[in-house]
C-alpha cells in the first residue's frame, strides 16, 4: 500500500478524477482503496498543486501581449488586452433553502457555481475568478472578482452584451469595453453595426474555445457533489493550469484567427 501512495499513484488518482470525472466510488473500486481513501489524495493533492502553482496564471506584460497578437486582433482590435466571459458548473440540490437562492442560475435553470474567464488574444488564460453562486451577475462577478486591479489605462477589453455594468467602472481606470451593439425594438442593425458584431463575434470566440478546454476536464461537466463545492475554486483554477500547459490555442505562425 505505502507503494500504491506513492506521487506517481496520488497524481493519477487526482487527474483522473480532474479529467474523467468518475466519482471517488468508482476510482475506490479501480485502484482498490476505499471511497474516503480516494477522496483524501485527491484534496491532499489538490490543496498542495493548488499553493504550488498559485502564481501560474499570470498577466503577461503589454509588450508580451502584442508580440503575440493573432492577425484578426491586430486588424481590428489592436489594443485588445483581455477577452473575458462566465462560465458555470452544475452542482447538487444544496440542502439549505439559503444555499439552493444562492447558487440558483436563471440562465442554466439550476443549481450552479459561476466562474469569470479572462483571456488575452493568444488565447492563454490570465485571470479566473474564485466560485460565485449562479445567482451571481456577469458584472457583480466581474467588480468584485479582482479582475479589475489587473486592467491599466489603455486597455481593451473584450465582452459579450451580458457585461454592460462593468463600463462605469472601466471609464475611471481609462480601459474601453467592446461589447457587441445592442438592438432597440424592431429596429434592424445598420452595415456598421453588423460588421462590428461580426468582428467582435470573431475575435470573442476564442475565449469560448480557451472554456470548452477548461471543459475538457469532466469534473467541471458533470454535476459535483456537495462535498467538493467548497474546493471548487482551486478545481476550477488547477484545470485552468493544465489548460495553459497545453500548446497555445494560436500558433505564432497562424495568420487568421
Amino acid at each position: 500500500m505505502r507503494l500504491k501512495l506513492g506521487i506517481s499513484f496520488t497524481s493519477f488518482v487526482f487527474l483522473m478524477r480532474l479529467k474523467l470525472g468518475i466519482s471517488f466510488t468508482s476510482l475506490g473500486v479501480l485502484f482498490g482503496v476505499h471511497r474516503s481513501t480516494a477522496s483524501r489524495i485527491f484534496l491532499l493533492v489538490l490543496v498542495n498543486l493548488a499553493e504550488a502553482t498559485r502564481k501560474w496564471i499570470f498577466v503577461p506584460s503589454l509588450s508580451t501581449v502584442k508580440a503575440s497578437m493573432p492577425a484578426c486582433f491586430k486588424e481590428h482590435y489592436p489594443r485588445c488586452r483581455y477577452i473575458i466571459d462566465c462560465t458555470e458548473v452544475r452542482v447538487e440540490v444544496p440542502g439549505s433553502v439559503e444555499k439552493q437562492r444562492s447558487l440558483y442560475s436563471n440562465y442554466k435553470g439550476g443549481m450552479t457555481l459561476k466562474f469569470l474567464v479572462a483571456i488575452v488574444p493568444n488565447g492563454q488564460i490570465v485571470f479566473v475568478s474564485n466560485a460565485y453562486g449562479g445567482r451571481e451577475s456577469d458584472t457583480t462577478i466581474t467588480t468584485t472578482s479582482g479582475f479589475l486591479d489587473i486592467v491599466e489605462a489603455g486597455d481593451l477589453i473584450l465582452a459579450d452584451k451580458g457585461f454592460p455594468g462593468i463600463n462605469t467602472h472601466l471609464g475611471p481606470k481609462g480601459a474601453v469595453l467592446v461589447m457587441p451593439p445592442f438592438s432597440s425594438g424592431n429596429s434592424q442593425f445598420s452595415r456598421e453595426e453588423m460588421d462590428r458584431t461580426y468582428y467582435i463575434a470573431q475575435v470573442r470566440v476564442h475565449v469560448e474555445r480557451a472554456i470548452q478546454r477548461l471543459k475538457v476536464f469532466n469534473i467541471l461537466n458533470n454535476r459535483l457533489p456537495a462535498d467538493l463545492v467548497p474546493h471548487m475554486t482551486d478545481i476550477f483554477r488547477m484545470c485552468a493550469v493544465l489548460v495553459n500547459l497545453q500548446p497555445p490555442i494560436f500558433q505564432s505562425t497562424e495568420k487568421d484567427c
